[in-house]
C-alpha cells in the first residue's frame, strides 16, 4: 500500500486497464453513431492507453525488457499525442498532421532511448513524464483558446488536462531532484509517485471521458437550434424583400391587439401600395418590378421605428404595424414614406426603370370595436380610397395644421364611419347598379 493510493498498485494497474479498455471501446462506439472522427482518435488514444499498462504489468511476469518498458512507455504516451489530434478534430481545427509529423520522431527517439536506458531508476521516468505534461498541458491550451461553446464542460476539461499536466511535470521535477540527491529522495517515494500519477489520470481520463460526449450534445443541439431558428426566419420572411411576409405580420398584429386594446393605447395600421406595379411588369418585365418592390422596402425601412413590424402583405402592397402611434401620426409617417418613393433617386437605384409613387392607407384601432380582420379592412378601404383620389397619396391625409386628434376612438369613428361609408358601399356587390 502507499499513502496516495486505497488499493495496491497491481490492483490499480488493473483497473486503469479495465477502465481505458471500456472507455477506448465507448469512444469507438461513439464513433460509430455520430459519425465524428474525434471519437475515433480518443478510442485509439484510451486503447493504446491500456496496452501500455498491460504491457507494464507484464514486468511482474517477465521482467524488466523491451516490452515492459520502451514499449509500455511508448504506447502510454500515445494517449495524450491522440488527445490533442482530438481535439483539433473536434474544434474543426488545422494542424493534426503537423501534430502527427512532430510527433513522430519523438516518440521513435524515446523509444530507442528507453532500450538504452531501461535500467536507469531515473530517466525512463523522467522522460516520459515531462513529455506527458507537456502534451495535456497543450490540450489544455487548445481548449483554453480555441474551444466553443464555452462553459462548465469545458472548463471541466481544461481543468482535468492542467491537473494530469501538473502532476506529470511535478513527478518530472522530483526524479530530476532524486538524480541530483538521491540520498534525499526515498526509492519508496518514486515508485509510490508512478501509481500517484496513474491514479489522477485513471480518474481525470474519465472526466473527459464523460465530457467530450456530453460537448459533443451540446454543440449538436447548438446547431440544431440555430438550424430551427433559421428555417423559421425563413417560414416569416418574404423571399425577395426580406421583410416579414403576411403569416408573420398577422401574428404580430394580433399580439400588439391583445395589449393595447386593454390598455387603451394606440395601435396603427399603414397599408401601402406601388402604383401601376403591373404596368410597370407588362412593359419593362419582372425584373423592373422586383427592383420597384425592393427599392420600396428599403425606403420603408428606413423611415420605420425600431419596434414597428414591417411585412409585404401582397404582390405589391406593405403593410406597417405602428404600436402606440395615433392615426394622425400614422398618416404623417405614411405621407414621409410616400414623398420619398415619388422622390427616390434613380442613380441610386439604377435597376428601377421608370418613375414610381405609392399610395397609403391608414387605420387606427378602435377599443371598443375593433379586431385584426375589422382593423386591416378599415386599413384596406382607406387604401382603396386613395388608390380612388388618383393615387400617390395617403387617406386619411395628415394633419399638417393642427395637433392629432385627442380621442383615437372619436377619430376612427369619424374616418372608418361616415368619410369611409360610401367607400364601403361602393365595394358591395351590386352597387354600380343601383340595388337599393
Amino acid at each position: 500500500m502507499y499513502p496516495f493510493s486505497v488499493i495496491d498498485p497491481n490492483t490499480l494497474m488493473l483497473t486503469a486497464i479495465g477502465v481505458f479498455s471500456v472507455t477506448g471501446l465507448f469512444m469507438a462506439l461513439a464513433h460509430g453513431i455520430r459519425n465524428e472522427r474525434a471519437y475515433a482518435w480518443l478510442a485509439a488514444g484510451n486503447l493504446s492507453f491500456a496496452i501500455g499498462w498491460a504491457l507494464a504489468l507484464a514486468e511482474n511476469v517477465i521482467g524488466v525488457g523491451w516490452i515492459t518498458v520502451p514499449l509500455s512507455n511508448i504506447f502510454l504516451l500515445l494517449l495524450p499525442v491522440m488527445l490533442i489530434c482530438a481535439s483539433l478534430e473536434f474544434l474543426r481545427l488545422p494542424g493534426i498532421g503537423f501534430a502527427l509529423i512532430v510527433s513522430s520522431p519523438i516518440v521513435l527517439t524515446l523509444y530507442f532511448v528507453l532500450a538504452e536506458t531501461m535500467h536507469h531508476p531515473i530517466i525512463p521516468g523522467a522522460l516520459t513524464s515531462s513529455l506527458d505534461g507537456a502534451m495535456y498541458l497543450g490540450t489544455a491550451w487548445i481548449f483554453n483558446r480555441y474551444s466553443y461553446p464555452r462553459g462548465s464542460v469545458v472548463q471541466a476539461i481544461i481543468g482535468a488536462n492542467v491537473l494530469i499536466g501538473a502532476v506529470f511535470i511535478a513527478r518530472t521535477a522530483v526524479l530530476l531532484f532524486a538524480s541530483v540527491a538521491p540520498e534525499r529522495v526515498a526509492p519508496l517515494f518514486l515508485e509510490q509517485l508512478v501509481y500517484t500519477a496513474l491514479f489522477v489520470n485513471l480518474i481525470c481520463a474519465l472526466a473527459q471521458a464523460l465530457c467530450f460526449p456530453l460537448l459533443d450534445f451540446m454543440r449538436a443541439e447548438s446547431d440544431r437550434s440555430r438550424v430551427s431558428r433559421r428555417l423559421s426566419n425563413l417560414a416569416d420572411r418574404d423571399s425577395l424583400t426580406g421583410t416579414y411576409n403576411r403569416r408573420a405580420f398577422t401574428v404580430r398584429l394580433e399580439v400588439e391587439i391583445q395589449f393595447h386594446k386593454p390598455n387603451r393605447l394606440p395601435l396603427s395600421v399603414i397599408v401601402l401600395d406601388i402604383d401601376h406595379l403591373d404596368a410597370i411588369n407588362d412593359s419593362y418585365g419582372r425584373g423592373a418590378g422586383d427592383a420597384a418592390l425592393l427599392a420600396t422596402a428599403e425606403i420603408v425601412e428606413s423611415c420605420s421605428r425600431g419596434n414597428d413590424t414591417f411585412a409585404r402583405f401582397g404582390d405589391d402592397e406593405f403593410a406597417l404595424l405602428l404600436p402606440e402611434t395615433t392615426i394622425g401620426q400614422a398618416s404623417a409617417m405614411a405621407e414621409s414614406i410616400r414623398a420619398a418613393v415619388a422622390n427616390l433617386d434613380r442613380g441610386e437605384q439604377p435597376d428601377v426603370a421608370v418613375p414610381m409613387t405609392c399610395s397609403a392607407g391608414v387605420a387606427s384601432l378602435n377599443h371598443r370595436s375593433d379586431t385584426q380582420s375589422t382593423l386591416l379592412a378599415n386599413a384596406d378601404i382607406a387604401l382603396f380610397e386613395a388608390k380612388r383620389s388618383g393615387g400617390n397619396c395617403i387617406y386619411p391625409p395628415p394633419n399638417i395644421n393642427g395637433p392629432a386628434m385627442p380621442d383615437e376612438d372619436d377619430a376612427h369613428a369619424k374616418i372608418g364611419g361616415s368619410d369611409l361609408s360610401l367607400v364601403a358601399a361602393m365595394l358591395e356587390p351590386g352597387a354600380e347598379q343601383g340595388e337599393p
